[in-house]
């Protein structure tokens, strides 16, 4: 039993040493073997030709993970593993496949069914002519009784309508006096606002100016002298690590005038020093056009980029500033 167990228990060490060597082995991959990049841009005149080629292409690993991306006329990019394509685009369109339908029939014709509603005829109710002959003689029985009605109902009437003429006139004294006080109400209130308004927009500027001279203090101070000396130096680091391996550029410049194509040469000629035999430019002095090709290739460690990213971590100026920082957006 204790045999079998130790037999378990050394099978199961196997396992993961093999897991922890496989994880190992993947993060050294990922931090020493380089990103290589190749960038190529061409130019060429003429009848259906496009106004710049581009080409960039990116591998990794003994070509493990390749990008490709073209620009000839539309936007080619391509991403494969291993020899698997990842994804493409634009994606590969398939010619859909025609299928023949049989036993197919025409279009059934349908008959409208027939409306009916036509021939009927509407009859016109009876016995209108008689109500209408009968509404003259009601007005007249009501006008009756109104000439007939005694003064008293007359008087009261009156004094009903004046009654009813005070009310509204009292109503419309009390809803101009609520206007008027709901206006001043407003217009105070308007005042207030704007009063309030000058006061906040006084408290932001005095913030504003302390802000600013808190930060002023900031960069006045030898630590964020000392972090500033620090990050130039680091990207000075990954600026040569970034730069590439192999530079190469043959371009023929002209312009209509031969005096500026010269000067053009004359200011190639200033930076010969600085570009060395990897670029030729060569002048036409007939016709404006501009011909050439350029070429890049190069590589990038991500173990640079970890290094620099651990010395400005750990510097203590760039935590002090960190804090300081933090502190006054708190």
């Amino acid at each position: 039993m204790l045999h079998i167990m130790l037999l378990i228990l050394k099978i199961i060490g196997i396992i993961l040493i093999c897991i922890l060597g496989m994880v190992l082995f993947a993060v050294l991959c990922a931090l020493f073997v380089p990103l290589r990049y190749q960038i190529e841009v061409m130019r060429e005149e003429g009848e259906g030709k496009p106004p710049v080629v581009v080409r960039v292409k990116v591998t990794w690993l003994l070509h493990l993970i390749n990008v490709l991306l073209r620009y000839p006329a539309d936007v080619y990019v391509r991403v494969r593993i291993f020899l698997f394509t990842l994804f493409q685009i634009p994606e590969k369109q398939h010619k859909p496949s025609l299928r023949k339908k049989a036993g197919g029939s025409g279009p059934e014709e349908t008959e409208a069914p027939e409306d009916g509603s036509d021939s009927e005829e509407t009859e016109a109710p009876e016995g209108g002519g008689a109500k209408s002959s009968e509404q003259p003689e009601e007005k007249t029985e009501v006008q009756d009784t109104k000439e007939n009605a005694p003064p008293a109902e007359k008087a009261g009437g009156s004094g009903a309508e004046r009654t009813v003429q005070r009310e509204e006139k009292e109503d419309t004294r009390h809803k101009i006096l609520c206007k008027i006080r709901h206006l001043t109400a407003k217009i105070k209130a308007f005042f207030q606002k704007i009063q309030y308004t000058i006061c906040g927009f006084c408290d932001k500027i005095e913030s504003t100016s302390d802000t600013i001279k808190y930060y002023c203090d900031i960069l006045r101070s030898d630590a964020f002298a000392r972090s500033f000396a620090l990050c130039k130096e680091q990207l000075g680091i990954i600026l040569r690590a970034v730069r590439p391996d192999r530079f190469e550029a043959d371009m023929i410049v002209g312009t209509n005038d031969p005096a500026s194509t010269g000067e053009i040469l004359a200011v190639f000629g200033m930076l010969y020093l600085y570009v060395g035999e990897h670029v030729r430019v060569v002048g036409d002095f007939e016709r404006a056009h501009i011909e050439g090709r350029m070429f890049l290739k190069g590589k990038v460690r991500a173990f640079t980029f970890l290094c620099i990213a651990v010395r400005v971590y750990r510097n203590k100026d760039i935590r002090t500033l960190i804090k300081l920082f933090k502190k006054e957006a708190v």
